[in-house]
Parts: structure tokens; sequence; C-alpha cells
């Protein structure tokens, strides 16, 4: 009688494990088939932000009374535009990477990678689709039309321009500001990332006060970059403050929107972690946020 309880135990043990071998393969592949497809889905993104980048913008009526408010002298960018793409993707992707991922297992880093590359690819389109569609005026347009200083007009609203045409279109792509919108797009994103693996306001009684003041210095860095860039977008007079803040607007949201929509903040439910998620998607039934 006790032989064959145990041979039936032993049975069981072993179709657990092969159970739980077909579930750990089938997770892989899975993982590894969502993570394809989210890194194709940023390709075309990617793809499509170039092409609206360099596509022509809406030559937009100018009021010859307002040339005031486009008179601004035409200066370099404190943050180049090349320096964009390493603050708005390289850096929160290599603090993700960085991060252990032991010190707060709930912290899923193939989650939160895929809800970057979501949050800055969307950003990036839909401000360049916004550039191209209203064909804002930069505040120092004059300077980019008419480098010489001789004000002349083709018709009523429309400039004839002696300056370069690459930078009389670039004059026409004032709102939103690009650069402000892709960096809060990746740099609040990280800042949501660091503020759930730092657990910030979730402090248990034994953290003393500092440990929590300085994780939340430490959470807010990221912000506070993204709004130097944008600041540094008034200051260059190359925006209205109307385009920094729709900017910052639209990043935030989309790494708000995507950070939500991805779910890497997460616990278990039932027996060990299940990693499966729907591409560009909601996570599997497996999971809930952290309260």
């Amino acid at each position: 009688m006790a032989s064959s309880s145990g041979e039936r135990g032993e049975t069981a043990r072993e179709a657990r494990e092969e159970r739980e071998e077909t579930s750990n393969l089938m997770t892989r592949r899975a993982r590894a088939r969502t993570l394809a497809v989210d890194a194709v889905a940023f390709g075309l993104m990617f793809s499509l932000g170039t092409w609206l980048e360099v596509a022509e913008p809406n030559q937009k009526y100018i009021q010859q009374e307002m040339l005031w408010r486009y008179s601004y002298p035409h200066k370099e960018n404190t943050v180049p535009t090349v320096v964009v793409p390493i603050i708005s993707f390289l850096i929160p992707l290599a603090c993700m990477l960085a991060v252990p991922r032991s010190w707060n297992p709930h912290v899923r880093k193939e989650r939160a990678i895929g809800g970057l590359t979501v949050s800055v690819g969307l950003t990036w389109v839909v401000t360049c689709a916004m550039k191209n569609i209203i064909g804002n005026i930069r505040p120092d347009f004059v300077a980019r039309c008419w480098p010489d200083g001789n004000i002349v007009w083709a018709s009523a609203g429309v400039p004839k321009c002696s300056g370069a045409n690459d930078d009389v279109q670039q004059g026409r792509r004032s709102f939103p500001s690009g650069h402000t919108s892709m960096s809060f797009s990746g740099l609040f994103y990280c800042s949501l990332y660091l503020a759930a693996w730092f657990r910030v306001g979730r402090e248990e009684r034994k953290f003393r006060r500092w440990e929590a003041v300085w994780k939340l210095i430490v959470v807010l860095g990221p912000t506070l970059l993204a709004m130097f860039v944008g600041l540094t977008r008034i200051r260059d007079y190359w925006h209205h403050w109307e385009d920094v803040l729709v900017g910052a607007t639209l990043g935030t949201t989309f790494a708000y929107v995507s950070w939500v929509y991805k779910k890497p903040y997460v616990r278990p439910s039932g027996f060990g972690f299940n990693e499966n998620y729907t591409p560009l998607g909601r996570s599997a039934e497996d999971f809930s946020l952290v309260d």
C-alpha cells in the first residue's frame, strides 16, 4: 500500500514538473514573439516619424502686423537636435537596464522597455504630424526668412524669403515643441519607472524620512531634466511658451498612458510569475496592478 502511494506521489510530481516545463517554454516563446512585435511596431513608428520630419509643413498665412512676434534673433540650440534621441530614449533605456532586477522583482523590465518604445514612438509621430498640419511660425522666423534684413512679400501674407529653404521651412514648425515632447515622453516615463522601483509612496515604517526624500529627488531627476530642455527652447527663441507647454503635455500624457497600458509594475496572482503580455497592450490576466 505504501509503495503504491509513493508511486502515485512520484507520478503526480513528474506530471507537475512536466506541466511547469511546458508552461515555461510557452512563456518564453510568447515573450519572444511579443517583444518582436513591439520592436517592429517601434520601427514602423520611427519610419513614419522620419518621413513626417522631412515633409513640408503647412504654409501658414502671416499677418504683417504680427511680425514683432517672429522677430527674435536666430540662436544655436542649447540642446542640439542630435542629443534629443539620447535624452529621450537611450538614457531611460540605460537606466532600466542598469537597475538590478533583484532589488524589486515586481517591476518587469520587458514590459517597461516595451512601454518606453510606445511612448517615444507615438510622441514623435504625433508631434511631427501636428507640426506639419499647423505650420506655426517660430519666434526667429524673420531672421530665417530675411537674414539680410530686407523684408519682401510675394503677396499679402506670403513672404518672399531670401534665406535657405531648409531654415525657412524649419521656421514653420514651431507648434508643438519636439525637443520638449520627446524629452518628457522618455524622461517622465523614466521617472515612473524609478518611482515603481523605489516604491515611492509605499515606504515601510522602518525607512527614515531622509531616505524617502533622496529617493524622491532621484525619481524627479529625469523629469527636471525634461523641464530644463523645454525652458531652453523658449530661451533660445526656437519656440513660444505655448509650444513648450503643449509639448510637455503631449510627452507626459503618452508616457503615462504607455506605463498604465503596459503595466510594468505587477504582482503575481496565484503561483509564480506569468510573464506573458500582449504586444502594445494589456497584461495577461494573471497579473494585476500593485495596490
